[in-house]
Parts: C-alpha cells; sequence; structure tokens
C-alpha cells in the first residue's frame, strides 16, 4: 500500500478520534452554561429558606420548655433541612453570610458528565435540574453514545489485527487454516486480552489511589471495574478535577480493553456455533460451514457436484473429504 494511501487513511481515523474529544468538550461547555447559573439561584434559594427554618425554629423553642414540644420542634426543622437534600458541610456554609457554596457544575465537572454520557457509565454524581438541559442532554446522547461507540470500534480493528500478530509470533509458526486450529486460535487471543485486561486494572488500582487519596487500593478495583464495564453506580467517583485527564485516558483505555475482550469472546462463539452447521439443497452431497452460505452461493453449490465438503473458515478453500472430487472456492 502506498504511503499517500496509509496517510489518507490514518488521518481518517485520527479527525474521527479528534471530533470525538472535541464532542465532548463542546457538550461540556454547554452543560456548564446551562446549569452553572442555575446553580448559584438555587443555592441562594437554599440558603434562604434554610436560615428561615433556622430562624422559626429559634423562635419556636423560646417558648416553651416542655421536652416533647422541642423534641417535636427539633424533628420538624430536621426533617425539613434533610428535604433540601443539601450536605451537612453546605448547611454550616449557609450560617456564614460570607462564604460562598462551591459549585458542583464546574468546567471539569461537566467534562466529566459529558464523558460519563457517551460512555453510558452515567455516574450520577451532578445531575440536570433545568428543563433546557435535560432536553439537550438527551439529544447529546442520542448523537455521541453511537459516535463514541464507533470510535471504540474502530480503535478494537486496530487491536486485533495486533493481537493477531502477536499470537501467530508467540507460536512461532503460521497457523495452519483447519477449524481446530482457527478455535484454538480464537481461544488464544481471549486469554490474552482478558489477561491484559485484568493487568490492565490492578496496575491502574495502584496508580489511581496517588492523587484519588480517599481510595483504597481495593475501592481502586472496585471502581475500575465499575467504570470500564459501564456499571457506574456512581459510589466512587473521581474528586480530584485538576487529574481529571489522566483518569479519562485511563478509563478509555479500559472500555477499548473491555470492548476488545466482548469482541474476541464473541467470535471464539459465534465460531463454535457455527461449527459443522450443515447446508442442505446442494446437489450430489452436502458440506459443512462456519457460517451459513448466501443464497447467492447457495445457488452456485448446488450447480455442482461434490459428495460431502468440509467449509472451515470464510474466505478459505474448501477441503475436499473425497480425494477424487473436486469443488472450488465459493465463498470467494
Amino acid at each position: 500500500m502506498k504511503f499517500r494511501n496509509v496517510l489518507r487513511i490514518a488521518l481518517g481515523h485520527l479527525a474521527l478520534y479528534c471530533f470525538v474529544v472535541c464532542y465532548v468538550f463542546a457538550g461540556a461547555w454547554v452543560f456548564h452554561q446551562l446549569e452553572g447559573e442555575n446553580e448559584t439561584e438555587l443555592h441562594d434559594k437554599q440558603r434562604e429558606y434554610a436560615m428561615n427554618l433556622k430562624k422559626d425554629v429559634i423562635a419556636k423553642l423560646a417558648t416553651t420548655e416542655n421536652v416533647a414540644e422541642i423534641n417535636e420542634h427539633l424533628r420538624m426543622f430536621l426533617r425539613n433541612i434533610s428535604n433540601l437534600h443539601i450536605s451537612l458541610d453546605n448547611y454550616l456554609i449557609f450560617n456564614e453570610p460570607t462564604q460562598i457554596v462551591p459549585k458542583r457544575w464546574t468546567f471539569p465537572s461537566s467534562v466529566l458528565f459529558s464523558f460519563t454520557i457517551l460512555t453510558t457509565i452515567g455516574y450520577g454524581n451532578v445531575t440536570p435540574h433545568t428543563q433546557q438541559c435535560k432536553v439537550f442532554l438527551m439529544i447529546y446522547g442520542a448523537f455521541g453514545i453511537p459516535l463514541f461507540l464507533i470510535t471504540i470500534a474502530d480503535l478494537g480493528r486496530f487491536s486485533k489485527t495486533a493481537i493477531m500478530a502477536l499470537v501467530q509470533k508467540v507460536s512461532k509458526r503460521e497457523l495452519k487454516k483447519q477449524s481446530d486450529e482457527h478455535l484454538l486460535r480464537e481461544i488464544a487471543e481471549v486469554m490474552l486480552v482478558a489477561g491484559l485486561f485484568v493487568v490492565f486494572i490492578a496496575i491502574g488500582s495502584a496508580v489511581i489511589p496517588l492523587w484519588e487519596n480517599q481510595l483504597t487500593y481495593f475501592d481502586s478495583v472496585y471502581f475500575s471495574y465499575m467504570s470500564l464495564t459501564t456499571i457506574g453506580l456512581g459510589d466512587i467517583v473521581p474528586r480530584r478535577m485538576d487529574f481529571l485527564l489522566p483518569t479519562l485516558i485511563y478509563i478509555t483505555i479500559g472500555l477499548w480493553l473491555t470492548t476488545a475482550l466482548v469482541e474476541q469472546l464473541a467470535d471464539v462463539f459465534r465460531l463454535v456455533h457455527y461449527a459443522g452447521r450443515q447446508v442442505t439443497n446442494v446437489k450430489g452431497g452436502s458440506f459443512y460451514c462456519s457460517k451459513p452460505l448466501s443464497a447467492k452461493k447457495q445457488r452456485r453449490a448446488s450447480q455442482m457436484s461434490a459428495p460431502a465438503i468440509s467449509w472451515m473458515r470464510p474466505q478459505e478453500e474448501a477441503r475436499i473429504l473425497d480425494a477424487d472430487a473436486s469443488f472450488p472456492n465459493i465463498d470467494a
């Protein structure tokens, strides 16, 4: 292949990856704009409401010495505060008029939110409140999720080629074109990708606590598994926004490995499923293939005469069981 063709193909893939990155940051900017100002207004309303509740309960406590009434007033106060869905830290800040409640919808947290939407992880540590943001979120995800899946699948194709080359190099011989050899090769590729996946989590889980100080090694393993499998319960989420970039890179590579592992397992199951499946309506005999033939190929096969043929792999010549018969490759 000419260098110009290689360069054109490489630029096409790089353009896709760059577009996905820009899509994440563009979405983060919109989310930040839609929710940032609303969050400030929400904090102001919560502060006012909490201070009114505080004044009200103090006034009620000052007018009674009955223990039961005091307990009831305090119970109602705590219930009303709980309905605000604010943390204890925020409530203490509300008591200091000069202090400002830290925002959750910062630009880095918006980037993380956009990333979790495209990857379908969905930690849930921040959620949209405005109707405009919710509408944009649905539209953003409708286009972004397939785009991200296409990008991961594109990376998976390159990884599969590299893995196949590595397996063949380790075997130190050219694999024969036989179904049993093909199955063994697919199993070897699955074991290789699974091993890389486990090692990746083990190493990454040892590195993450270097900046996420609140996480133990087990917590880090748990976070990695929940993120890379896109379960994303949200009980553990990235806290250090200044280390957001390496965290997102780690998760992206992990998602790529997860996708590669699933694809390798699918290849094995597909090979086992179609192995030995008989194709009927063939003149003069029958043969077996690793996947169903199209109608066109069946018509071509029905025009030929052959006893029994074993169809081992797509794009490979049929192996004639009867040495005296001849049968051309109809899978081409």
